[in-house]
């Protein structure tokens, strides 16, 4: 009684938790779905094409004919512009189309070319992604070994290229293979590897997954409570996944376990509701494979609870299915359940049959554990039937099963198993050789880096000392040739200072003589002195003239402009400002230019030059002496 409140607890809130987000995430879904078709309107060529594909895949959870249709269109879009990845993903894409239409040959197909294009193009991401499905698609076939290889090669692409979600995804897969073969330690060591890949990628679904195999194998080992405590975690991770992206799926997976358990602890009516919430789903997903399922389990509760052709009825529409999507494996649960339910209804003979059949089926599949079923379900019913030799039989191969079940040999021969098991060890030594060396390369590589570094260092602060020592070079010269100038100023102000004192001096002693005596002077001796003030003015304008040229050589303004002059009216001109200084000192100035010598030159410089000179001449000539300026032209 306790029990049914607490699986009725859970089935209350579990409907609680799925009938909101469901709305919600398929919301999301749809918005994830218009902004792609939003993409694809706006875009053309490469975008374009990427973002078709993409959507092909989303649509594959809403509307698979539709997927189909875009999927198939985008083909020829990619192989015309010659883009080989475009052409793979295209490939890749209608291989993971028809699988969902459950059309395995083609989804093959357009897999192993997809597959073709990334080992050429050699694009291990890709490569592994498309090696899971490969693997997924063997296994749905009944193609065991050629899944593992699939599954194996998958994870040795993904580890190159750091493909983390699909390494996981494969490891998980593998370790279903080995739960399916009754090797449980195996099993349980794939699955933990796939959950710590999944846990690197990011990838919480993968957590969930994980989650659910696990409660398979303690489900396997007759352990249904820790198995129910696995199915209910990985359900709440699905259900947390569901309200975002609106993909429920994996709530349909851990629902249809749950309901299984349910069977087996005598909850039916749970059961029941368990596998109308997953039927709904597949419906709503149109997976046949799901709805398939559904249908088998519907079929075991109804004769559980003894509705036995309610439950052929159930049966036969999941078998019908089953050969439509081409599923190896489940026809065997199929007809066993077939038999047993014409045994119950008296018809002994045609159960058997049944049960037989189901039993070649699953031999052929290599199913130990569910030969062991059947045999146990053969037993009983030869003995029905009084033939105690065939039951007996059937005895002893259930006993050689066991033995190779407890042996570690189930599904595929224990060789085979390790063979695959040894591949993926040497495949994670070498992928821990290869973390080595790249952990190696990159020391390696930090190290040059480092030595780099330095090298420039050292060439810059080089580079720098020369620059510093450059401009403190220069500024030395600059700061000298500041001191020379600056000396060179000093020097001449004195020089005009002492040229402009005794011309200025004259000319206030003249002008205060002129002032105090104006009334005593005769015109004639007026006119005399206001010559003698003009000369001293002119010589003083000479003066500050030579300055100012002087100033403008300074800041390289002056400009060169020559002229045809005539040497010797320079001579006079320049000579004429300095007649006063000569007479104040009774010099006698001479000048022998008889012949006219002309020269292209300035004129301004010529006569700055001259005045230069005479000014020199006059001023370091003893008084009462001479200064002769001769002019000649030399050859």
């Amino acid at each position: 009684m306790n029990n049914n409140i607490w699986v009725g607890s859970f089935l209350f809130l579990f409907h609680l938790l799925i009938i909101s987000p469901a709305a919600y995430g398929q919301s999301i879904s749809n918005t994830k779905i218009d902004s792609l078709r939003m993409v694809v309107d706006k875009k053309s060529g490469k975008e374009k094409i990427s973002a078709e594909l993409e959507l092909a895949l989303q649509l594959l959870n809403t509307d698979k004919k539709e997927a189909l249709q875009l999927a198939t269109a985008v083909l020829p879009e990619a192989k015309a512009i010659a883009d080989r990845k475009l052409k793979m993903r295209s490939y890749y894409v209608l291989g993971r189309v028809y699988a969902d239409l459950e059309n395995s040959n083609l989804s093959m197909v357009y897999l192993d070319s997809a597959l073709l294009i990334a080992e050429a193009t050699d694009d291990s991401w890709h490569k592994g992604e498309i090696l899971y499905h490969i693997g997924l698609r063997k296994h749905r076939m009944g193609e065991v070994i050629q899944a593992l290889e699939a599954f194996n090669a998958s994870v040795q692409a993904s580890r190159l290229s750091d493909n983390f979600r699909f390494s996981g995804s494969s490891y998980s897969l593998m370790g279903t293979i080995f739960r399916m073969n009754g090797l449980y330690d195996r099993a349980i060591e794939y699955i933990i590897k796939a959950e710590l890949y999944y846990e690197k990628a990011g990838f919480t679904e993968g957590s969930a997954w994980a989650n659910y195999l696990l409660g398979r194998i303690y489900y396997d080992l007759k352990h249904p409570q820790i198995a129910l405590r696995y199915f209910q975690q990985s359900l709440e991770i699905y259900l947390r996944l569901a309200a975002i992206d609106g993909i429920k799926n994996g709530v349909a997976i851990c629902y249809e376990q749950i309901g299984t358990l349910y069977i087996e602890t005598g909850n039916f009516e749970e059961a029941r509701e368990c596998f109308s919430k997953t039927l709904e789903i597949y419906t709503e997903n149109e997976s046949k494979y799901g709805i398939s399922n559904v249908y088998k389990n519907l079929g075991i509760l109804e004769y559980s609870l003894g509705n036995y052709l309610l439950a052929e009825n159930q049966l036969n529409k999941s078998l019908e299915i089953k050969n439509e999507v081409d599923d190896k494996l489940s026809p065997p649960v199929i007809y066993e359940y077939l038999g047993l339910c014409m045994i119950e209804r008296g018809l002994k003979q045609e159960g058997i049959t049944l049960l037989q059949q189901g039993l070649d089926m699953a031999v052929t599949n290599n199913q130990k554990k569910i030969q062991l079923d059947i045999l146990s379900k053969l037993t009983g019913a030869w003995l029905s039937v009084n033939d105690l030799k065939k039951a007996i039989d059937c005895q002893n191969q259930q006993i050689q099963i066991q033995n190779l079940l407890l042996s570690g040999a189930a599904n595929i021969k224990t060789e085979q198993l390790q063979t695959i098991y040894e591949i993926d060890e040497k495949n994670s030594q070498i992928a821990e050789l290869e973390k080595q060396n790249k952990i190696s390369a990159l020391s390696i590589k930090q190290q040059r880096l480092i030595r780099n570094i330095m090298i420039a260092g050292i060439i810059l602060a080089i580079s720098i000392s020369i620059i510093i020592y450059w401009y403190n070079k220069k500024l030395q010269l600059k700061n000298l040739e500041l001191y020379e100038t600056n000396a060179t100023k000093d020097k001449f102000f004195a020089i005009i200072a002492h040229d402009l004192r005794g011309p200025t001096s004259s000319l206030a002693s003249l002008l205060e003589h002129l002032s105090s005596k104006f009334d005593e002077f005769s015109m004639t001796e007026l006119k005399t002195m206001l010559q003698v003030l003009y000369k001293s003015a002119e010589n003083v304008s000479n003066l500050l003239e030579n300055l100012l040229i002087w100033a403008r050589s300074q800041v390289t303004r002056i400009e060169y402009r020559p002229v045809v002059l005539n040497l010797t009216d320079v001579l006079l001109y320049s000579l004429r400002g300095l007649n006063q200084t000569a007479e104040k000192k009774q010099i006698e100035v001479k000048v022998n230019c008889t012949d006219q010598i002309f020269v292209l030159a300035d004129p301004d410089m010529v006569q700055t030059i001259v005045r230069n000179i005479l000014s020199n001449a006059i001023k370091f000539t003893h008084r009462g002496g001479e200064v002769t300026i001769t002019a000649a032209v030399t050859t």
